[in-house]
């Protein structure tokens, strides 16, 4: 259930440390190793590695393979495209971001409405906006940690998991005071789509338009990755942003030219039921 280093094909590159989204990829003497308790099987560590020294650890359910890229141009679209949280210092042009909403907004929508409304944030409020929903972050955890040890003789589990948010969340501020971007990556350029508050389908409608623009962002070079930790702390970036009260931040998307390239896709194991 993680990815396995083969050593004697191991270059020491380090890419897969660098690409890691769980930092389970550790460079040791010149040699990769992954911690296997950390490891999400991603299947970044594969894709991003030169020499194909990584490979699937078989005994789990949730393994992988590396694939060469094959097929309509389409179909290596989707085979190549990652999310990245390692991006190259440089602005995306205004009428590119523009371009990428154009193509978001050709998704579907609940009833045709289209009531989806896009926020971009580039350049150095970026990292302005990261502060925000950092803070953000720290207020929605803090009404819960007086309870926790409360909570934990009820469930050791959601205990477990509130005390690793808490933990999560000090440690983001630690970094950002820093001069760090635990949650944005140092991205340069970041898209907010809400949708209106009175559509019981606006988290579908959001979501069919991130997943349209990302698409698009790929085919022309640039790389992208969803943001949760903005949509947890959604009230604190709709303030910052000035969206209406009737709208909701649904889905939020980093964007940035990559500093790292993929060389091959991976496949994953599926778990499908079938009824016939």
């Amino acid at each position: 259930m993680s990815a396995v280093i083969t050593e004697s094909l191991c270059t020491g590159c380090g890419l897969c440390e660098k690409v890691c989204p769980a930092k389970a990829v550790l460079l040791q003497d010149k040699t990769a190793a992954v911690a296997k308790d950390r490891c999400l099987s991603c299947g970044h560590c594969a894709a991003v590695c030169p020499a194909g020294a990584v490979s699937s650890d078989t005994a789990g359910n949730k393994t992988f393979r590396v694939e060469e890229p094959a097929g309509s141009a389409v179909e290596q679209l989707l085979q190549g495209k990652r999310s990245v949280r390692e991006f190259r210092d440089e602005p995306i042009p205004r009428a590119v971001l523009e371009e990428l909403i154009r193509y978001g907004e050709l998704a579907p929508s609940s009833r045709n409405t289209r009531g989806r409304k896009y926020f971009v944030i580039t350049g150095p409020r970026v990292s302005e906006f990261e502060g925000v929903v950092i803070r953000g972050l720290s207020r929605v955890a803090a009404p819960a940690k007086p309870f926790i040890p409360l909570i934990k003789l009820f469930s050791k589990k959601k205990g477990a998991s509130l005390a690793s948010l808490q933990k999560l969340f000090s440690a983001m501020q630690n970094a950002y005071a820093e001069g760090h971007h635990p949650v944005l990556c140092g991205a340069p350029a970041v898209i907010c789509i809400a949708g209106p508050k009175s559509n019981m389908q606006r988290k579908d409608d959001c979501v069919c338009a991130e997943q349209y623009l990302m698409l698009y962002a790929e085919s022309i070079g640039i790389a992208s990755c969803i943001n949760g930790f903005t949509q947890i702390a959604h009230k604190e970036a709709e303030k910052y942003l000035g969206v209406p009260d009737t709208h909701v931040i649904e889905a939020v998307i980093m964007l940035g030219y990559p500093k790292y390239r993929y060389q091959k896709p991976v496949r994953y194991e599926t778990d499908v039921s079938w009824t016939e």
